[in-house]
This record gives C-alpha cells, sequence and structure tokens, in this order.
C-alpha cells in the first residue's frame, strides 16, 4: 500500500464513483456485510463485516481501523449512524476521526417530523405537515380543496414508498399503506439538492447546489449544478441551526449534508429534509472543483479552512456500467 493516509468506509455496496474519486486522496478500506458488491474491487482493501445491529460490529471495526492505521471512517448507510455516534470516543482513542454529525443532529435529521418542527420553529420553510386528526377531519369532511398532498415514511430513505396524493380515495389508502408516515402539503417548484461539507467544528467548506433533472429508483441520474445564491444561503442556515445542537465535546454538523429543497416560482424556499451523509449524485460536485479530498485532508490535519464557493456549471449524465467476476 503506498503512503496515502487511509480512510475507511462502511456500506461501500456500489459507491463505485464516490471511492474512485476519494482513492485520489486516500487509501481507501472498504467494508461492507455483503461480500457480492462491486464497490470491493475499487477499493485498496475489502472487509467484510458484520451488520450494524450485530454485537460484534463495532469491535470489528476497531479492529480494522488499528490494523489498516485509519484516521478516518466515513460512514454511507443511516443505520450504522446511532450506534458509531455511541462509540465515537473509543475510535478517538485510537485516533481515527469519524466523519459524521452528532447524535442530536442526527436524531432531527433521520425524522423528518421532527426536522419540519425543528426549523419551523426557527423560521425556516417547511411543507405544511398535517397531524392524524388533521388527516381524519379531511377525509371526514371530505375536502377535496386541499389536494395534492404528498406522503412519505418520516424516517425513510431515498424515495422509497413516497406518493403524491391527488384525492380522498387515495388518501384513505396511502395513510394506511405507508409505514410510519408523513402528509404534507405538495410545493410546486423547482427541487434542488445541495452537496454540503462541513469541517470537525461546523463550519461549511463546499455548498453546491445542483438540479435534479431526472431521478431512477430514488438515485439521481441527471443532474445539473447551478450558482442560485438563495440557495446557497439557505443551505447555509441550515447549517447554522444544525450547529446550535452541539453536544458536550462541541460536535455539532459534521463532515458531508445533503440538503433538499423546493423553490417556488415566487423565490420562496422550502426545506424538503436533510440527509447526514454523502448523497448519491455528489460526483458530480466533485467534477465542478468541489474538492473534498483536499478538505478532508486539511480537517485531518486541522488546517484553517475558508468557505468555498467557486465551482462549475456542468450537467452530469449517469449510465449503467459492470464488473465482472470469474468464478
Amino acid at each position: 500500500m503506498n503512503k496515502k493516509r487511509s480512510i475507511l468506509i462502511t456500506s461501500i455496496g456500489k459507491r463505485v464513483q464516490l471511492i474512485k474519486y476519494l482513492s485520489k486522496a486516500f487509501n481507501i478500506i472498504g467494508v461492507d456485510a455483503g461480500e457480492l458488491n462491486p464497490c470491493r474491487y475499487f477499493v485498496d482493501k475489502f472487509y467484510k463485516i458484520p451488520k450494524a445491529v450485530d454485537k460484534n460490529y463495532i469491535s470489528e471495526l476497531l479492529k480494522i481501523c488499528e490494523k489498516e492505521n485509519v484516521e478516518m471512517l466515513i460512514p454511507l448507510y443511516e443505520g450504522e449512524f446511532s450506534i458509531l455516534n455511541k462509540n465515537r470516543d473509543r475510535f478517538e482513542k485510537m485516533n481515527t476521526k469519524l466523519m459524521l454529525s452528532c447524535e442530536k443532529v442526527i436524531d432531527i435529521c433521520k425524522d423528518k417530523n421532527k426536522t419540519a418542527e425543528y426549523f419551523t420553529r426557527r423560521n425556516i420553510k417547511n411543507p405544511r405537515v398535517y397531524t392524524k386528526n388533521e388527516i381524519d377531519n379531511i377525509i371526514y369532511n371530505k375536502e377535496e380543496t386541499i389536494f395534492p398532498l404528498f406522503i412519505k415514511p418520516a424516517d425513510g430513505m431515498g424515495s422509497s414508498n413516497t406518493f403524491k396524493i391527488r384525492n380522498i380515495k387515495e388518501l384513505e389508502f396511502f395513510k394506511d399503506y405507508v409505514v410510519n408516515p408523513i402528509i404534507q402539503e405538495c410545493i410546486k417548484g423547482e427541487e434542488y439538492t445541495v452537496d454540503c461539507l462541513v469541517d470537525f467544528n461546523g463550519n461549511p467548506i463546499y455548498v453546491v447546489p445542483r438540479i435534479r433533472l431526472e431521478v431512477r429508483s430514488g438515485e439521481v441520474v441527471k443532474s445539473r449544478t447551478i450558482k442560485d445564491k438563495l440557495i446557497i444561503n439557505e443551505a447555509i442556515k441550515v447549517i447554522e441551526e444544525l450547529n446550535k445542537l452541539k453536544d458536550e465535546n462541541h460536535i455539532g454538523a459534521v463532515g458531508p449534508l445533503t440538503i433538499q429543497f423546493f423553490k417556488t416560482d415566487k423565490d420562496e424556499i422550502y426545506l424538503l429534509e436533510i440527509n447526514p451523509r454523502f448523497g448519491g449524485g455528489v460526483p458530480l460536485s466533485f467534477e465542478c472543483g468541489a474538492d473534498y479530498g483536499k478538505a478532508m485532508l486539511n480537517m485531518l490535519e486541522n488546517k484553517s479552512m475558508s468557505f468555498e464557493n467557486n465551482f462549475e456549471v456542468k450537467t452530469m449524465l449517469r449510465f449503467d456500467d459492470a464488473v465482472y467476476i470469474k468464478e
């Protein structure tokens, strides 16, 4: 292995573009609970590990971090975030920095009801959330003028089980069909995803908005960066509010954040959700000049960094590729 510093990335799955980019700056130690994944053929070393719910999950990760002299651990799967946060000190003791927001931030982000409640109190617009009683009254009174509505799992990932509701009949069905639902007003506007990188002190380094031109199975396949100051400023405001949740160790928002907004034709901006991890379309931001690799090296070396907003405007058209394994 060369002299590049080593980072560990969990749940690597099929995040080949992400791995290939970060490999320019780091040795990549990839881990996953499944052996049959394409990314293992693009990392410097691969380890099969237990699932996050397994009692040996943390101990196996610690062993790998010690063996491979891992300086930074980046989780990609939400199901790992809580247990990693609970064991942050154990990784820190062996000089492995956890590139993950604190538990309070994770808790706000993973539950869309909590996201809406928290940011509404802080004067950041969210689509209106309807309570169970309000939904029951809409159905009882047949309030057809309220539609369309939008329903999704409050703790969901990607676009799975998300539906536009057009009438009472659909509302009656989907409110029971979707598990742990959040039902909101349906905002008409352009949808933006913002790729953000935040240093260990909670300061934004990169904030790159992109328009989602086409999404397939919850993952963006066509996207374009856009220099929209209103969206950029709103994303920075969201990060500032998240940092008000810093824990006793002064850890708040840290590492990658993927923030989604709607902007109406009247320039009204609505926060949709926040994912405290790398988004599927973040390679576009890399390609446009957001040098996450350099910034992450600076983070490890405790170098001060300033907010950089100089990125190119490009369009990304993704396509499928494959790894072929000889049996």
